[in-house]
Order: C-alpha cells, then sequence, then structure tokens
C-alpha cells in the first residue's frame, strides 16, 4: 500500500511539471532565466520517472532486474547533483548576474562528474548496492554523493544569503526572500527520508515548491511590470480602492505622477538597450525611496 501511495503521490507530481514545462516552452517569453527555470522543472520530472521505475523494479526479481536497478540508482542519484547545478545557474540568473559559457559549464561539472561517479559505483559499489534480492543499501562513500547533492544546495543557499545582506534594493530583496522560500519544503522532505529509504521526500516537496514558485511568477506577470517589476496598471484600481477604504473621510488621498525627463533622447542616442537600463535603475529608486518612507511612516 506504502508503495502503491508512493507511485501515485510521484506520478502526481509528475502531470503537474508536465504541464509547467508544457507552458513554458510555449510561453512567448522565452528569457533565460524562464529557460533555467525549465531545465530545473525537467530536472526533476526525470528524477521523480526514475524514482517511479526504482519503485517498480526494487525487490522483483525478473531477467536482468538486478542490473536495471543499478542503472535506475546511478541516473537517480547523479541527478541528484546535476538539478543542484541547474538551481543554481537559475539562482544566479534570477540575482541578475551575466553567466558566461565556461562559468556554465563550469558550474554543471559536479552533476557530470557525480553522474559518472555513480555509474561506476555499479560495479564498485562506492556509493550504493544492490543486494542479489534486488534490495537497494547505502555504500561505503555514500557520504560523498551526500555532500555532492546537499554541497550544490549549500553553494546556491550560501550566495542567496550573501546577496540577502548586501543588497538593500527592494526589488532584489523581494526576489531573494522567493528564491529562500524554495528550501524550506525540499530540505524538510529530505531530512525527513534520510532514515527511511523508498520514503517520498526530495523530488516529491521539489515538485510542491517548482509548483509555488511558477504561480508567483504568474501572478508577477500578471500583476507587475516585466521589465521594472513594478505594479502595472492592473493593480492600479485595486490599489486605489483599498488606500481610499482604508483612509477617514475627513482626510485626503493624494496621486503623485512623475516623468523620466529625456528619456526619449536616452533611447535614440544610446539604444533601446541602455534606455531598459535606465527604466530598471528609475524604478529600483523608487521602489526603494517608497520603502524607505514607508519605513519611517511606522515611526510615527
Amino acid at each position: 500500500m506504502g508503495t502503491a501511495i508512493h507511485i501515485e503521490l510521484d506520478i502526481l507530481c509528475l502531470l503537474i511539471l508536465g504541464v509547467i514545462a508544457y507552458q513554458s516552452i510555449h510561453n512567448i517569453n522565452q528569457q533565460t532565466k524562464r529557460i533555467l527555470f525549465r531545465n530545473v522543472v525537467f530536472g526533476v520530472g526525470t528524477a521523480l520517472v526514475l524514482d517511479i521505475l526504482w519503485l517498480l523494479v526494487e525487490g522483483r526479481l525478473f531477467p536482468g532486474a538486478i542490473h536495471l536497478n543499478r542503472i535506475i540508482n546511478a541516473l537517480f542519484l547523479g541527478a541528484g547533483v546535476t538539478i543542484g547545478c541547474m538551481w543554481y545557474l537559475y539562482v544566479l540568473e534570477t540575482l541578475g548576474y551575466k553567466i558566461s559559457r565556461a562559468a556554465e559549464a563550469l558550474i554543471l561539472t559536479p552533476g557530470i562528474v557525480f553522474i559518472l561517479l555513480n555509474l561506476i559505483s555499479i560495479r564498485t559499489e562506492w556509493i550504493f548496492s544492490v543486494s542479489p534480492e534486488n534490495i537497494y543499501s547505502h555504500g561505503p562513500l555514500f557520504w560523498v554523493q551526500m555532500i555532492g547533492a546537499y554541497g550544490m544546495l549549500f553553494v546556491s543557499l550560501f550566495h542567496i544569503m550573501i546577496c540577502l545582506f548586501t543588497r538593500k534594493d527592494a526589488l532584489s530583496r523581494m526576489l531573494i526572500r522567493k528564491l529562500l522560500l524554495f528550501y524550506i519544503i525540499p530540505v524538510t522532505g529530505a531530512l525527513a527520508s534520510i532514515p527511511f529509504i523508498g520514503m517520498p521526500g526530495t523530488w516529491t516537496c521539489a515538485a510542491i515548491s517548482i509548483v509555488l514558485i511558477y504561480i508567483d511568477d504568474l501572478d508577477n506577470e500578471i500583476l507587475r511590470d516585466g521589465l521594472t517589476g513594478l505594479n502595472n496598471r492592473k493593480t492600479l484600481d485595486a490599489a486605489f480602492a483599498g488606500y481610499t477604504r482604508q483612509i477617514p473621510a475627513e482626510k485626503q488621498l493624494y496621486l503623485f505622477m512623475i516623468d523620466l525627463d529625456n528619456f526619449k533622447q536616452i533611447n535614440d542616442s544610446l539604444g533601446h538597450t541602455t534606455g531598459d537600463s535606465a527604466l530598471k535603475a528609475a524604478a529600483s529608486i523608487l521602489a526603494q525611496t517608497m520603502a524607505d518612507i514607508k519605513h519611517r511612516l511606522r515611526k510615527y
């Protein structure tokens, strides 16, 4: 019964990720950040497929079953590190870093190394072993696998924490908080499943976090400008209605409108890419200014 529930849960998560991947592929927005997020979706989906195959093969004896179980486990464990590498690339892109081809290859290298290491373990049983009864168990160097898998997540988390303490603009801090939320569910599931081989853990929980990030991105696309990250026209009516309800009848509500002087000249003389950078810089200044004003008003 437990195995059946585990498989059903994996299939449900896999179907949801399939919908997200399909929508992402056919979305008109094909920015690097979206492509990297889609790679993470594909990676977690692959891990779920391998998990399902393992559940169907584990403990069953048929021609080639033991060898098949070894291959599935080698790919599954290698995928754990590879997905961490993909997530790190997504984190860097989300935080606004420019990733060169050389840097991308370097970040993906641990994933390739651990896939090869686990494939070698089919013979050596360093990382894992499969008994004559076709039962999986940890090998003497399984701790190396754990360092690789959690190490990549720790590196990306460490990078996020550095940005949390060094970046003060409101838009960056909003993105950082969203990235931090990703870790809570998968890490909790992973830690809970360590003592119990076969218990649903890391990848089912990672799928849930991906869904939450995807929903948040959809909300941002609806409510926020894609370039600056500021609230767009669709949120004005709701915001205005909320402010009018909060302000007593005897008080007045003021609306300020601003314009960027000579912005057209930036586009005409320096190009639209520079113009986009100017808009994002202005948006960041406005967001930080409003955050400072709100902070000061709370003191009174």
